[in-house]
C-alpha cells in the first residue's frame, strides 16, 4: 500500500518537474542567445515538448487533484505557463526569420 501511494505521488508530481524542466530549458536558451558563444539555442525546442506532456499527465491524473490539489494545479500552472513563454519564443524567432527572407 505505502508503495502505491509513493509511485502515485511521483506520477502526480511528473507534471510539476516537467514544467520546470521546460522554463530551465527557456532558461538555458535565453543565456546562450545573449552571450557569445550562442551553442545552445537548440534548447528551446524541448521547452513546449516538455509542457505538452506535462499538460497531458495533468490531465491523465485529474482524478488526484482531490487528493493532492496543490500539487496537481502547480503542476498544470508551471506547465502551461513554460509552452506558453517557449511557443512565444519561438513564433517571435519565426517572424525575425519571415521579416529577414522577405527583406532579402
Amino acid at each position: 500500500m505505502k508503495n502505491k501511494i509513493s509511485e502515485n505521488k511521483i506520477f502526480i508530481a511528473t507534471p510539476l518537474i516537467l514544467g520546470a524542466l521546460s522554463l530551465f530549458a527557456f532558461a538555458i536558451y535565453f543565456y546562450s542567445a545573449n552571450h557569445a558563444p550562442y551553442t545552445y539555442t537548440d534548447v528551446i525546442i524541448a521547452g513546449p515538448i516538455l509542457s505538452f506532456i506535462g499538460v497531458i499527465i495533468s490531465f491523465i491524473t485529474r482524478e488526484s487533484r482531490k487528493t493532492y490539489p496543490t500539487l496537481w494545479i502547480c503542476g498544470l500552472a508551471a506547465c502551461t505557463f513554460g509552452f506558453i513563454i517557449c511557443v512565444m519564443v519561438i513564433l517571435i524567432l519565426i517572424v525575425f526569420v519571415a521579416a529577414r527572407i522577405s527583406e532579402a
